[in-house]
């Protein structure tokens, strides 16, 4: 029953994308063979599909002897490039997944020298994404943890979606921020990352401003 239903509502997703209906990208036996062995729906594959043309491959949980992450299991992680032409279809289904229980995000952030790589990780808990990548600021002695608790208490101020991580990054989308309360939000994170005024927007007062028009938070730590 929850196959039927998880492809019930994928395929709302699709049918919206495409005129026939009919995936771009036809799944083959390789790619159900790989959800097969990582317990993925093969709607999931489906989905994805329909957008992605190049390899699905399988994504390990990044190796840190401090982390426990290894319960989280696999991902899966394929190249793309999120643009004006389909970011809405990406949203459309990066939220449908979210419902399932599948987690869509961006892995790895190459700036345009080559294709970004994106993951899904099966799980309810977006904080989840920050623990499968092990992400840290390891130049500033912050740990994963400390990353993790800092993420939490944010969000109860600032409710947010991850949308993506990596080994020293962290990028949410924010659902709610004000102009009254943007910069003491902007004072918070600049404390905490603060290569994002050293080598970004420079003060304070320009990353609240840049956080209000993009709704955008990209945290590194170099």
């Amino acid at each position: 029953m929850s196959r039927i239903l998880l492809s019930l509502s994928l395929a709302t997703v699709l049918c919206g994308c495409g005129v026939s209906g009919k995936q771009k990208f036809p799944s083959s036996t390789k790619d159900y063979a790989l959800a097969d062995a990582m317990h993925y729906d093969h709607a999931i594959i489906d989905a994805l599909r329909e957008t992605v043309s190049g390899s699905i491959n399988r994504l390990k949980p990044t190796t840190d002897e401090a982390i426990d992450n290894t319960k989280l299991g696999e991902a899966l992680q394929f190249e793309y490039e999120v643009n004006a032409d389909n970011a809405e279809h990406y949203e459309q289904l990066r939220t449908s997944l979210k419902k399932q229980g599948y987690l869509l995000f961006k892995s790895e952030e190459n700036f345009g020298t080559t294709p970004d790589k994106f993951a899904v990780l099966k799980s309810k808990d977006q904080f989840d994404i920050v623990k499968f990548r092990a992400t840290t600021g390891a130049n500033y002695n912050i740990s994963n943890d400390s990353i993790m608790l800092k993420l939490h208490e944010w969000y109860e101020q600032q409710p947010f979606e991850i949308t993506g991580a990596d080994a020293d990054w962290v990028e949410v989308h924010l659902l709610r921020l004000t102009a009254p309360a943007s910069l003491s939000f902007a004072n918070e994170v600049a404390a905490f990352c603060p290569d994002l005024t050293e080598q970004g927007t420079e003060t304070v007062e320009n990353l609240a401003a840049e956080m209000l028009q993009t709704r955008r938070l990209f945290l590194w730590w170099d």
